[in-house]
């Protein structure tokens, strides 16, 4: 058995993992399994992306192919330690690049005290390893719907899903537009390729920042300052799109809220909200 991250005994199954954080039905899954239980992952690289957030690449331990993940699934995984403070715990983290069979990225926030979030952080070393389940989660974009525009709607850390759908979207969609909301540039992850990105491919960008530096400058660091508002979204969005977010549980409950007063069809809403769906109204 293995601990959650509140404690409670979980079965090591991917149908446990889903119905804690998915908030679906395990029959909408896919059997795309290729591994059962805990695969063993070793570190390759770890590059830190701005303040309190480093970015984990990760390769099969014997070099085999991984299974390719669909952009917007997280990872579940634990430590591989004899320290027993860490043997029962599990965590999930979004996937956070190009879906491909070769390489694992997962992009962590140091949590204050967080138990796992300090170790990858302050401990684990490149060549060190951990154990995954096979990547998992219903939060992906529809590939029947290709034809339609997609809008990605991030806050804070809520953008690993979200740059992963970005760059599998920009190659497989028609019109992509990407909205990160942050405090400042100094905790803005992901900011050179999501710029490179939007130079290469015709991709509608937008920066905001609620709490901007001295040294911030609205119009070339950021387009605007202050909360993604139901009035900015009326503005600027095609309310016919297909809307994917996720961010802050508020940020999250608001965006929703104002989607739906904006007359977007619920099935055209997506997020990924790790609590009970029904805490989103």
């Amino acid at each position: 058995m293995l601990k959650d991250v509140y404690g409670k005994s979980l079965n090591t199954n991917i149908e446990d993992i889903i119905k804690k954080y998915s908030n679906m039905n395990t029959s909408e899954l896919e059997p795309r399994r290729t591994w059962r239980g805990f695969k063993e992952l070793i570190l390759v690289d770890k590059v830190k992306e701005c303040e309190d957030i480093i970015s984990f690449y990760f390769k099969d331990k014997e070099g085999k192919k991984l299974v390719k993940h669909k952009a917007g699934q997280y990872l579940p995984m634990k430590i591989k330690t004899e320290d027993s403070r860490y043997n029962e715990e599990i965590r999930t983290y979004s996937l956070s690049m190009k879906p491909n069979e070769y390489i694992y990225r997962i992009s962590v926030k140091k949590m204050g005290n967080g138990l796992i979030s300090s170790y990858l952080h302050n401990e684990l070393k490149i060549g060190d390893s951990i154990e995954a389940m096979v990547p998992t989660g219903l939060f992906v974009l529809e590939d029947n719907k290709k034809d339609k525009p997609v809008v990605l709607i991030s806050a804070g850390i809520g953008i690993t899903p979200l740059i992963s759908m970005l760059y599998e979207g920009i190659e497989d969609f028609k019109n992509v537009s990407f909205i990160q909301a942050v405090q400042n540039s100094k905790i803005q992850p992901f900011n050179y390729d999501i710029r490179k990105i939007a130079e290469i491919n015709e991709l509608k960008n937008y920066v905001f920042y609620s709490s901007p530096l001295e040294g911030d400058v609205e119009g070339k660091d950021y387009d605007y300052t202050g909360f993604i508002s139901k009035e900015w979204i009326e503005d600027n969005l095609d309310l016919n799109s297909e809307f994917y977010f996720c961010g802050p549980p508020p940020f999250m409950k608001n965006l929703n809220k104002s989607l739906i007063q904006l007359g977007v069809s619920r099935k055209n809403i997506h997020f990924e909200f790790f609590g009970e769906p029904q805490l989103m109204e």
